[in-house]
């Protein structure tokens, strides 16, 4: 949490945006009180409350989450993300871990409208979260 700027997961959001053509990305870190952006593509907050984050349901499982229209699941009806900037409506989240396999956070795609992703567009983002997770364990490795 709160460690330099790195253009390695820069380049990954950037990956994932263009993936699944939506209009932002994240790299998001939890804590006990907060997700914290390592990296961000469309989104100016570097941080969110944690009872905010969708990422709190996206680690429950290696799968991680996939919201089609945020307004409409009950669980974020009512959150301030989707009732306010950046407006939420999609949310597709998977979970990156650190070398032990904890789950430390997602690789997420977000969009102020519905969608819906390809089994492709959903492989990919397993895909670079994977890279993601291996960038962490790589870091940690070497500190």
């Amino acid at each position: 949490m709160d460690s330099a700027h790195e253009h390695a997961y820069d380049r990954i959001t950037w990956l994932a945006t263009q993936l699944t053509n939506c209009p932002m990305a994240l790299v998001s870190l939890l804590s006990s009180e907060r997700q914290w952006f390592k990296s961000r593509v469309g989104v100016n907050a570097v941080e969110t409350p944690r009872a905010h984050a969708f990422c709190n349901y996206a680690i429950l499982s290696d799968e991680g989450l996939l919201v089609e229209d945020a307004r409409a699941d009950q669980r974020f009806s009512n959150n301030p993300l989707v009732l306010g900037e950046p407006n939420i409506r999609f949310y597709a989240g998977v979970p990156v871990t650190n070398a032990d396999g904890s789950r430390l956070g997602t690789l997420c795609v977000l969009d102020s409208h519905p969608r819906i992703l390809s089994v492709e567009q959903l492989r990919g983002l397993r895909e670079l979260a994977d890279i993601v997770s291996g960038e962490i364990g790589r870091i940690h490795t070497i500190a």
